[in-house]
């Protein structure tokens, strides 16, 4: 398996939102994840794209170590 097929297969990750228990939000745009992260004052971890029509990113958050 190549590099580039193992990440698309990482960024193409099944999300639950109902078992999922970590701090998450759905956006429009991968930019938007950097956004919001800022906002809450927290670390972003991982960008997962669903390919769901709307709100298609799912942003995972943690906080700041400090």
């Amino acid at each position: 398996m190549s590099d580039d097929t193992q990440l698309e297969n990482e960024a193409q990750e099944e999300f639950d939102p109902i078992t999922d228990t970590r701090d998450w939000s759905a956006v429009a745009t991968e930019l938007a994840c950097f956004a919001l992260a800022r906002s809450k004052g927290k670390g972003l971890v991982k960008i997962i794209n669903t390919k769901k029509l709307i709100m298609p990113f799912i942003c995972i958050f943690e906080d700041y170590l400090g």
